[in-house]
């Protein structure tokens, strides 16, 4: 068991897994870049990875594929900071306590945790990207939820409706003034009803409802005119461990810092440079 537990804790495995994590990164941002699967990367990013991995209508097997082998090459590392942080314990228990040591060893522990917290967004909860809306439209999705527009305004140019986000510019589009009410039910309850602005989301315990963008109504053709009738583009998402993300994940960035104070050591100055 010992044995087993040395290699991997091993720097060995640390090294390699980087290594092949750097390489197939690589090859993730080459396929992004590719015209074959942006389609798919966006399929990806439009819902919850979950429902993606496992729809067998969305999405390219090879795109899948190379997603499940990044995921087992975390588990990997994950497993491997597992075993390194036991083994630091043990070494602090038979050595002489030092107390940054034993605080690196809680800031790995915090890391393991924010990786969680990572995995846990994209497993848990829902996410529906790109929900065209326009006035007095509602959309219902499978977990029971309905966003529903009451009003829009919108103040700009309309041939800006027909723009990516990217192309918009302030004269195109005067964003503090532009605004969409929403009301969210759930099994037919009212939950709640919010003006939102761009990104400044509607929360309702875990459920998030986000102004994206101003777009053109569904399945309109041509030139967009000055009477052009504008709709909005929204996220609806849930996550559960998001809350808790956000608190851990800043605990872990301070703890990083405190760790590099207290480790902190002036550089040192010889006879022979004072006597110079």
């Amino acid at each position: 068991m010992n044995k087993v537990s040395e290699k991997l804790s091993s720097m060995y495995i640390t090294a390699w897994t980087m290594v092949f994590l750097v390489i197939w990164i690589g090859l993730g941002l080459y396929m992004a870049g590719s015209e074959s699967y942006t389609k798919d990367f966006r399929m990806m990013n439009d819902i919850l990875v979950r429902d993606w991995l496992f729809s067998e209508k969305a999405g390219s097997g090879v795109l899948k594929i190379w997603f499940a082998v990044l995921c087992a090459a975390m588990v990997v590392m994950g497993i491997n900071l597992i075993f390194c942080s036991w083994s630091k314990i043990f070494k602090i228990m038979r050595a002489r306590f030092s107390g940054s040591q034993l605080f690196m060893l809680i800031v790995h522990g915090i890391f393991g945790f924010v990786a969680l917290g990572h995995l846990g967004g994209l497993m848990l909860g829902f996410e529906y990207n790109n929900l065209r809306l326009g006035k007095g439209i509602s959309h219902n999705i499978k977990e029971g939820y309905e966003l529903e527009v009451k009003d829009l305004h919108f103040v700009g140019d309309t041939k800006a409706l027909a723009k990516s986000k990217r192309d918009i510019t302030r004269d195109d589009l005067d964003s503090l003034n532009s605004y969409v009410d929403v009301s969210l039910s759930r099994d037919g309850k009212f939950l709640k009803e919010q003006r939102l602005y761009l990104l400044k989301p509607m929360n309702h315990k875990d459920v998030h409802v986000t102004l994206r963008s101003f777009v053109l109504p569904e399945g309109f053709k041509g030139e967009p005119t000055p009477d052009t009738e504008a709709w909005a583009m929204f996220t609806l998402s849930r996550n559960p461990v998001l809350k808790t993300f956000l608190i851990i994940y800043p605990v872990m960035i301070a703890g990083i810092f405190v760790y590099l104070v207290i480790t902190w050591r002036k550089p040192h100055i010889t006879q022979n440079s004072n006597n110079k």
